[in-house]
């Protein structure tokens, strides 16, 4: 195992007895806690700061470059907490933004933060007018990214969008065998999904029809939605009903540490006693336990035809 400190390996030096890593397809910025004692005073020589960068190792298993956010002393232990998103996405921003496309957005808002951005298939719509009101940065990216059926991360320095569809119709990358040494736990919530979506904005209006779906409930979002064009409402409306729907069949699994997976992944699933959840799932959470050495799965069903 390494743990770098602002580049420099002080795991030999220290004694670490708790480090757990949660990697995240949507919605939430990776985190990593690293809890340890330190025998021969190295940490307190290293002066550490917020901000500053910590990086975990372990086999095929790593966090990539994180931000400390929090340093705490703890019945003579040190409590180390750290998150991909750049401490300066958390300040509150106001903006206007007229007359840009998708990819405009993504790189300035990368750019400002210090990340490098790629993109993979999301499609580089232009905007009309877009307002972020009283919102970081990423929570702006992040919501426009569901509005078009796609998803934001960050990982090592770098923002990263992808088409949740286009990620879900490939094939899996690997295959997971659970056995009597796992725990799994499965949700159906079938019932609670929605048959279309209405968007209106103004004299706009766009809705999207699940295909061949006979559900009746129709949702309507419950915040402001703002298009300027019926088109543009429409494709609202499926990126919000897909939002709605796609963890409708989910679950979670564990077993001895499972280095290698990674969230916004495709496996291959099999169990021996739950041959109906059987077939590719989309990774939505990985938490590795590296001192327990155990790995929690988060995953769903991949939503089909949307």
């Amino acid at each position: 195992m390494k743990l770098r400190y602002q580049g420099v390996d002080i795991f030999p030096q220290v004694s670490v007895n708790y480090c757990v890593h949660d990697m995240y397809a949507e919605g939430r910025s990776d985190t990593l806690v690293v809890r340890f004692n330190d025998p021969k005073g190295v940490w307190n020589k290293w002066a550490p700061a917020n901000g500053e960068l910590v990086e975990f190792e372990n086999g095929s298993s790593r966090t990539g470059k994180m931000n400390v956010t929090s340093l705490k002393p703890e019945n003579g232990l040190y409590t180390l907490r750290a998150m991909s998103l750049p401490l300066s996405g958390l300040v509150l921003n106001s903006k206007s933004w007229e007359a840009v496309h998708f990819l405009q957005i993504a790189n300035e808002i990368a750019g400002k933060h210090g990340l490098e951005y790629e993109n993979y298939g999301c499609t580089d719509h232009l905007y009309s007018y877009l307002s972020q009101v009283n919102e970081t940065d990423f929570e702006f990216f992040h919501k426009l990214c569901m509005l078009e059926g796609c998803q934001m991360l960050i990982f090592d320095g770098k923002l990263l969008s992808y088409n949740e569809q286009q990620i879900e119709g490939q094939q899996p990358a690997d295959s997971l065998e659970i056995g009597d040494d796992g725990v799994f736990e499965y949700t159906d919530s079938s019932d609670q999904s929605y048959g279309s979506a209405e968007v209106f904005s103004g004299s706009y209006k766009g809705t999207f029809a699940a295909p061949g779906s006979t559900n009746k409930r129709v949702l309507k979002p419950r915040s402001i939605v703002y298009a300027t064009s019926d088109a543009e409402a429409a494709r609202y409306a499926k990126g919000l009903l897909r939002h709605a729907n796609k963890a409708e069949k989910s679950g979670s699994l564990s077993k001895d540490l499972m280095l290698g997976y990674a969230a916004a992944s495709l496996i291959k699933l099999s169990t021996s006693k739950a041959g109906a959840w059987d077939g590719t799932i989309f990774v939505t959470r990985v938490r590795h336990d590296h001192i327990n050495n155990r790995t929690k799965l988060f995953f769903r069903k991949p939503l089909g035809g949307y």
